[in-house]
């Protein structure tokens, strides 16, 4: 990733790991009834199965035949990874910090980990300890 798109997505990271903390100071239990609670929420469904398409043309060779003389393997890394960071923050505004039920809680949970661990698993956290003594 070019060095403004790694900012972008760990500011994104940073507002994703922050942004539930919102809880202990907001909640709005009617919102994610509301339209506009639910177009937020059907976005964030659809973004999260955005990140398919790239897992899907690097591992389905049919995928992959279709797919790679029409769109460059960087580009859909760079769909994937933003919309596999978006998708979740999406999914917190839908939420609108009701956590009421164990169900809710841990599916949030999920969603956080499931995106945090895509950010350090592709290398997000790999700059710093690289400079670490001893390395």
């Amino acid at each position: 990733m070019q060095e403004r798109s790694a900012i972008v997505v760990g500011a994104l990271v940073v507002l994703l790991v922050l942004f539930p903390l919102g809880f202990l100071v907001h909640v709005a239990p009617r919102f994610p009834g509301s339209l506009a609670g639910s177009l937020i929420g059907i976005s964030a469904a659809i973004l999260m199965l955005v990140p398919l398409i790239y897992v899907a043309g690097k591992r389905i060779p049919v995928v992959h035949r279709y797919f790679a003389p029409r769109i460059e393997s960087r580009t859909l890394l760079s769909v994937h990874i933003y919309a596999g960071v978006l998708a979740p923050i999406l999914g917190l505004i839908h939420a609108a910090h009701k956590f009421d039920s164990p169900m809710g809680i841990s599916l949030t949970g999920i969603m956080l980990v499931l995106a945090i661990s895509g950010y350090v698993g592709r290398g997000g956290i790999e700059e710093p300890l690289v400079d670490a003594p001893g390395s």
